[in-house]
């Protein structure tokens, strides 16, 4: 734990990569698991209520956030969809949810045969070539794209003497931990535990809550009310997000479909953190892609960002 809070505090560009183990312990499968055996020994450490949509962050999670309001994170790259990080209160403008979004209908799953989203695919490239820390956790590293971003780090390090390189924690093995600075097999809850001791984080273990506008009509936003980039001029769109609403997304492979409020936050029967939007289906290559009505889940959290103007584009627009 000493050389892992010294690696941390010692990086000037840390980012976080975590898969499918980071959030075990909330409820969401890890799919990547071998075996019913190692699942049925977990499974005790796993909640019995409160999960897919309505999953609690784990202490990891809580963590991530902790270590982001001391800058000693700079982004997060996840390849969950699970919107836990946010829910821990992590900014939603450092967080890449590079293989798709349950809380973003702008940014649904990627299936396997599927492709990345050009703006985060982007922003992932940048981010490797930034990071002198990879902070690892859960997940198999088994030749998904984004990891290069921890074969890089590892790399430079190794190779070249040049950052910190990465760290890598969870319990099964990875092609990577020859090359990692250092390997910590261990339940990951634990360690982040262990972790915050060590280094006396200010944690804060209050799930996020939505402070979105009650009427659910947000003026004066900083963005083109027709594609819903982020524009320099103030104060020039409109928001109507109230049941009924027709709304446009504006991005992912559902861009220009046209569809509508279903339940706002604080409706009996919607989730307390975000709003339920219909749209045709927005899965790549799916038959029922741009047919099917579909359901998705807009988070509160990115239409407060948008409200402060922290994020780069408006996931929906009204039509």
């Amino acid at each position: 734990m000493k050389l892992l809070a010294f690696l941390l505090t010692s990086a000037e560009h840390c980012i976080a990569y975590t898969g499918a183990g980071i959030s075990t312990s909330s409820g969401i499968d890890d799919y990547a698991s071998k075996g019913c055996k190692s699942k049925m020994k977990v499974s005790k450490y796993r909640p019995k209520t409160n999960t897919g949509l309505a999953a609690l962050p784990s202490f990891a999670h809580y963590t991530l956030a902790a270590l982001e309001k001391q800058n000693q994170i700079q982004c997060w790259i996840q390849q969950n969809h699970d919107g836990l990080p946010q829910k821990a209160n992590f900014p939603p403008n450092k967080m890449n949810e590079i293989h798709g979004a349950w809380f973003d209908p702008s940014n649904p799953v990627v299936p396997m045969n599927g492709s990345l989203r050009d703006d985060l695919y982007e922003w992932m490239l940048e981010e490797e070539q930034k990071a002198d820390l990879v902070l690892t956790m859960g997940t198999s590293l088994s030749g998904m794209n984004a990891d290069r971003v921890v074969t890089t780090a590892s790399e430079k390090f190794t190779t070249q003497g040049i950052g910190l390189g990465s760290v890598i924690i969870g319990f099964q093995r990875t092609r990577l931990d020859d090359i990692c600075s250092l390997r910590i097999f261990s339940r990951i809850d634990e360690v982040m535990l262990l972790l915050a001791r060590e280094m006396k984080l200010n944690m804060n273990l209050t799930p996020y809550q939505f402070k979105g506008n009650s009427n659910h009509v947000y003026n004066n936003l900083p963005y083109d009310s027709v594609t819903g980039k982020k524009n320099k001029k103030k104060n020039t769109c409109q928001l109507n997000l109230q049941r009924g609403a027709k709304i446009k997304l504006t991005g992912g492979p559902g861009k220009g479909y046209i569809g509508h409020v279903v339940r706002t936050p604080n409706m009996n029967g919607g989730q307390k953190y975000a709003y339920t939007c219909q749209f045709p289906c927005t899965r790549e290559h799916s038959k029922e892609q741009g047919k099917k009505p579909s359901y998705y889940s807009l988070g509160g959290w990115i239409i407060e960002a948008a409200m402060r103007g922290e994020i780069s584009e408006l996931p929906v627009v009204n039509v």
